[in-house]
């Protein structure tokens, strides 16, 4: 446990301070800020327009501004998240201190595990920085606190997700920039995965692809409920990708 945590406090350390995470992080921050102001004109003029008609229904702060402010989040963090996650193990091997890493006393486990922390870790600072926009809105409007935890306790797994599949997608080659295309496609993958067959006639079929759907799993999060089988899919997803992960570091290590 202890090389575990050496490793992700180092590469944490390592990324956090170099100037591609400032880079990503301004990025970020324009992009977020840009369009939670336009969501929130939005939400004024159509709460004006419910108020000038004498209509009580209205439009959800939660419905309007948050799920629309998650979409751009996550849509940021699906291309964003590779280019962090590249220099984890793709940099290490164009430096050659990742022969340095696999010839030292700790496990290939240890250093799946320990570079999954970090990359976890780093993408939970953006991840942190999205989560201040609805937060601040409390000035301006009431909501429930309870369901806009739980909308980001859904988007924080599947952060945990994009992370493994970026570590997977460094762990194939020395290429930042193949490690940035890889894992950008597999993101997209993740997402399209269980759509072919959703709409299927075959019972079981529909069943697996409902299964392995992103989407179909969030939007229990965007409800506020937390299931049982989501956080089971989220959680087994990722285990499995740092699994391949691991399963590449031990290959290289026997080479």
């Amino acid at each position: 446990m202890r090389s575990i945590l050496l490793i992700a406090k180092k590469d944490f350390k390592q990324v956090v301070t170099s100037p591609l995470f400032f880079v990503i992080c301004a990025f970020c921050t324009i992009v977020w800020t840009i369009m939670y102001r336009v969501f929130l004109q939005q939400f004024a003029s159509q709460s004006m327009m419910s108020m000038m008609q004498g209509s009580q229904a209205g439009q959800s702060l939660m419905n309007t501004v948050f799920m629309q402010h998650i979409s751009v989040v996550n849509l940021v963090l699906i291309f964003t998240l590779p280019a962090l996650m590249m220099r984890l193990i793709s940099e290490e091997k164009k430096l050659h201190t990742y022969d340095l890493l696999l010839t030292s006393p700790v496990s290939s486990t240890d250093i799946a595990v320990g570079k999954f922390l970090a990359g976890f870790g780093i993408a939970t600072v953006l991840l942190f920085v999205s989560f201040l926009y609805p937060a601040f809105t409390r000035i301006l409007a009431d909501f429930n606190w309870s369901t806009l935890f739980v909308l980001y306790f859904g988007i924080w797994l599947l952060t945990a997700l994009y992370s493994a599949v970026g570590l997977f997608a460094s762990s194939f080659t020395e290429s930042a920039l193949l490690s940035l295309f890889i894992g950008v496609v597999f993101n997209l993958l993740i997402w399209f995965a269980g759509q072919s067959g959703a709409g299927s006639d075959i019972q079981w079929v529909a069943s697996v692809s409902n299964y392995i759907s992103v989407g179909q799993h969030l939007v229990h999060f965007l409800k506020g409920m937390i299931k049982i089988s989501s956080l089971v899919f989220f959680v087994s997803s990722t285990a499995f990708f740092v699994f391949l992960s691991q399963r590449v570091v031990e290959s290289s290590r026997w080479r």
